[in-house]
């Protein structure tokens, strides 16, 4: 991975060091300099940082003819470990959708053959989402091709900065309560 400090260019080409954020918040700053601008900083980075893989996310989903839902649910599943199974709710909570978001990403991957809808045994109302060997055999694939796309993403950046900003981002995640779910075996 390339070490160099991530540069911005001006009009005539030279770098900067700054990236847009820095432009809107010293606009701010000069318009209202009694805000606290940390968290709006924080805010607008990890908002442009989630745009620019969310775009990169659907046109390389699209590629292996999945939407961003069907990604995530294949994903999550393959990474639960076998039997690779989770219940609707438990899909709902960690991808953040609604049941009617999960329920038609459901009905999709399995008209695909990708996933298995089983009755639970201890819950009449429930059932447990499984992938098929079809679906492991697609998510462990596209898993492969996903993290290849993410270090070209990241190459010029530096590795203990990622580590850095992921770790930070984990702590204010943590303060703003967005705790792990509690497992749920079957």
């Amino acid at each position: 991975m390339n070490s160099r400090q991530p540069t911005s260019p001006t009009n005539d080409g030279q770098a900067t060091g700054r990236d847009l954020v820095d432009l809107v918040t010293e606009d701010w700053r000069r318009e209202m300099p009694d805000l606290d601008q940390a968290g709006i900083e924080l805010t607008r980075r990890v908002m442009r940082l989630a745009g620019i893989l969310d775009d990169q996310l659907a046109a390389h989903s699209g590629r292996w003819n999945l939407t961003k839902g069907e990604v995530n649910v294949l994903a999550t599943l393959r990474s639960v470990g076998s039997p690779y199974q989770l219940r609707p709710t438990d899909l709902k909570a960690r991808l953040l959708l609604s049941s009617s978001g999960i329920s038609n990403v459901l009905n999709r991957l399995e008209n695909n053959g990708l996933v298995q809808r089983e009755p639970d045994s201890s819950d009449g109302c429930s059932c447990w989402v499984r992938l098929t060997p079809q679906g492991v055999e697609r998510a462990l694939d596209y898993a492969r091709s996903w993290t290849e796309a993410q270090i070209d993403t990241y190459r010029a950046a530096p590795p203990a900065a990622l580590r850095q900003a992921s770790d930070a981002l984990r702590e204010v995640l943590l303060a703003l309560g967005d705790d792990e779910p509690r497992r749920r075996e079957p």
